[in-house]
């Protein structure tokens, strides 16, 4: 990956997911775009105001992020042109964006619907690999990854070649999870798919596992619990487990994965 696109919004959190973004591709070449992710209003005086302090916030920020580059690495302010998704489909074309990143506010996300969430419009608009970083994300590369999976569709090379770089990139180890609710064994289907997800991944680093009787977000707190899991990769086209786990609203335990662990959406 050497172009990444970043939606901001002036906050503190916004700008730490800028700097982590940068600490975690410290590779030459490296290209990061910065959009705004707030609505323009050109019509009033107050907004006027508002943006001034907004533009120096960001030539200061910018200035700041460029002490924070690697060797050969650039950061770019994109310009306010319409339409927040509008925005980042332009970018996403014209910049070649192999991924954005979005700040989260970690459990918060979860009082939004599928139907309102903006990371929801992202992720169903917007063709292009999503990370999203919650609150309490630590800066670090993720070493433990984990895909999920119920194997009932065969993954596209486009996805397949997304998650074998990302895996290279980071030089990770893959755990591929499957959900179970009952305990039976796989269809003939998902023992096709099961078997040509594996050999797509060949000699990475990966290993198999499952967790039953329990429902999604269980098993996925369950493994965390568990398991040292540094970040969760979900595929945009299985929009039953994306509603599931990333935006359930009820929540009944102490610690929380929505909190801490980043989430890796990949397009099919």
């Amino acid at each position: 990956m050497k172009h990444i696109l970043i939606p901001i919004d002036f906050t503190s959190p916004s700008w730490k997911a800028v700097r982590c973004v940068l600490s975690m591709y410290p590779k030459a070449g490296m290209r990061f775009y910065l959009i705004s992710s707030t609505v323009a209003d050109l019509k009033t005086e107050a907004h006027d105001t508002q943006r001034e302090l907004k533009d120096l916030n960001l030539k200061t920020q910018l200035k700041a992020l460029e002490g924070l580059l690697a060797p050969h690495q650039k950061i770019f302010s994109l310009p306010w042109k319409g339409s927040f998704i509008e925005n980042i489909k332009e970018a996403v074309l014209d910049y070649d964006i192999d991924l954005i990143v979005l700040e989260t506010e970690g459990p918060a996300i979860l009082n939004q619907s599928m139907e309102t969430s903006r990371a929801k419009d992202i992720i169903t608009r917007v063709k292009c690999p999503i990370l999203m970083l919650p609150k309490e994300f630590k800066c670090e590369r993720p070493k433990q990854l984990v895909l999920l999976s119920d194997f009932n569709f065969m993954h596209r090379a486009r996805s397949t070649n997304t998650l074998v770089k990302f895996v290279k990139d980071n030089d990770s180890h893959l755990n591929i999870l499957q959900l179970h609710k009952y305990s039976h064994a796989l269809t003939e289907t998902q023992n096709i798919n099961k078997s040509f997800l594996q050999s797509t991944l060949g000699h990475l680093p990966h290993s198999f596992h499952f967790v039953i009787n329990k429902t999604m977000d269980e098993a996925l707190q369950f493994y965390i619990n568990r398991n040292h899991v540094d970040l969760v990769i979900l595929f945009a086209k299985s929009i039953h487990i994306l509603e599931h786990i990333l935006f359930l609203k009820n929540k009944e335990r102490g610690r929380d994965y929505h909190e801490e662990v980043p989430f890796l959406i990949i397009h099919e």
